[in-house]
């Protein structure tokens, strides 16, 4: 008996299907790297939860770290801010890295956090409380961060990566974008970038808080291709010599249906009703039935979980849209069934992409993220 190579709900171990993604990445990382340049622009990868963020900006930052970047990851949304954050976690990565270069670089970002002074980093959350209008300080708290980032840049390249940056402060992120504005103006050969994650609804939220998005590159993550999804499938199954017949592939990814999270809670649902194979052993597509009603279960504790955590507007719109089937539907079709304007449906739209439950297909459309939520709300709630 082998455990389960698959990793639903984990930190994925590889990213197939994301090629385009890696490669722009890497091509970032030459310009950082090879040339020692900034990276002028702050990359924004969004999509709902599920479709693997998380884990493609861990091999971003795994594959920075082996060109010899510093590399900083924050999770944003804590409370003392995104550039506390940011700075909390230069001085522990710098601490962690070898002599002499950790300790000349540690020494630097404390000098400069005792000498900035007013308006600067070293007294950001003074600053931020003052009563000076909130885009001056973050501007002026901007100089101070972007001195930061020259220190730190010094002897190695400078990679940050920032998840859930919908979620970041607004005093924050403002700060971390006019430091980069500030940086990318002046045309000085700071090798530094930010590669953030975030829902899909971050274009958005990021929008009202900075006003020149042409400081960020949008990135959507769609759905898995058949290719890709297939390699989630059988490739961590094969290193451990366990094969899955063309016929549990064909099933496994029909269930699936390109949605990342699905592929590997099918596939290692299908892994357990397997016996948990030894080498040799092959995958047929009775495991992936029996898997299929073990993965129901799991799912169905998940949409109940998400249902009871929305307003009644809401779920009146989900029912609406499982109503109108499965793909996506067009809003003007989601206020004519529940006889209101489009207008109405904003808000509880908004609050539902926050959520993670739908997100914007094509222009005006929506859809469920999760494959399985529209049938689910039709046979509980419709």
């Amino acid at each position: 008996m082998q455990p389960s190579p698959y990793t639903p709900g984990e930190i994925a171990r590889a990213v197939p299907g994301r090629a385009l993604q890696l490669a722009d990445l890497d091509e970032r990382l030459s310009v950082l790297v090879d040339l020692h340049r900034l990276v002028g622009r702050i990359r924004v990868d969004h999509a709902a939860r599920g479709f693997g963020k998380t884990s493609l900006l861990r091999e971003y930052q795994r594959r920075a770290s082996a060109r010899g970047a510093t590399t900083v990851w924050v999770t944003a949304g804590e409370p003392q801010g995104l550039v506390e954050q940011i700075l909390d976690e230069l001085r522990r990565t710098v601490g962690a890295a070898g002599a002499p270069h950790g300790r000349a670089l540690r020494e630097k970002v404390e000098s400069l956090r005792l000498s900035l002074g007013v308006p600067g980093v070293a007294t950001a959350t003074g600053t931020f409380r003052s009563t000076a209008p909130d885009d001056e300080r973050a501007r002026a708290g901007a100089r101070g961060l972007e001195d930061v980032i020259r220190a730190a840049t010094t002897e190695r390249p400078l990679v940050i990566f920032v998840d859930e940056i919908q979620s970041a402060d607004a005093a924050g992120l403002r700060t971390l974008v006019y430091a980069w504005q500030h940086l990318q103006a002046e045309g000085t050969d700071v090798p530094a970038a930010v590669f953030a994650a975030g829902l899909p609804n971050a274009p958005e939220t990021i929008a009202e808080i900075v006003t020149f998005s042409e400081r960020l590159a949008y990135r959507p993550l769609g759905p898995l291709h058949r290719d890709a999804e297939e390699i989630a499938l059988v490739g961590p199954a094969r290193l451990l010599g366990v094969q899955w017949t063309p016929e549990a592939v064909d099933r496994a990814l029909s269930i699936a249906q390109g949605y990342p999270y699905s592929v590997q809670l099918i596939a290692d649902s299908a892994w357990a009703a397997a016996g948990r194979p030894d080498p040799g052993t092959v995958i047929d597509v009775g495991s992936v039935e029996t898997g299929h009603r073990s993965m129901q279960a799991d799912l169905e504790a998940l949409f109940r979980a998400r249902w009871s955590a929305c307003s009644t507007s809401e779920r009146r719109l989900l029912t609406a849209m499982a109503r109108l089937g499965d793909g996506p539907t067009s809003r003007a079709s989601i206020a004519e069934a529940l006889g209101t304007g489009t207008n109405q449906l904003s808000t509880p739209r908004a609050r539902l992409i926050d959520k993670g439950l739908v997100q914007p297909a094509d222009r005006g459309m929506l859809q469920f993220t999760i494959p399985g939520f529209a049938a689910f709300i039709r046979s509980e709630y419709s």
